[in-house]
């Protein structure tokens, strides 16, 4: 499970992105996400289900941007400047 401002990897049709974490809810009785991406467009409702093109790369996100790895990737994303002035683009459909 990923928290709100958390980096993540997204993989996109063979195509790895960094990520933050915008929302994460259940729908359908999945764990689904929101996520802003470096390029500032936001993915909405994706999973980690490695079945779907367009999805968090768990294994990349737990190898790139694990806090006790020495080469970290973070987002470069101002994200919690977004969240003080309410900037953060609404996502949920």
């Amino acid at each position: 499970m990923y928290r709100a401002g958390e980096t993540v990897i997204v993989t996109q049709d063979d195509v790895n992105r960094v990520g933050v974490v915008l929302d994460q809810y259940i729908a359908a009785k999945q764990t689904v996400y929101d996520v802003l991406l470096e390029n500032r467009s936001a993915l909405c409702m994706i999973t980690t289900a490695p079945k779907n093109n367009t999805r968090i790369n768990r294994q990349l996100t737990a190898k790139l941007c694990n806090n006790d790895n020495a080469s970290v990737i973070e987002h470069t994303i101002p994200y919690k400047e977004l969240v003080e002035a309410e900037e953060l683009p609404i996502t949920k459909s």
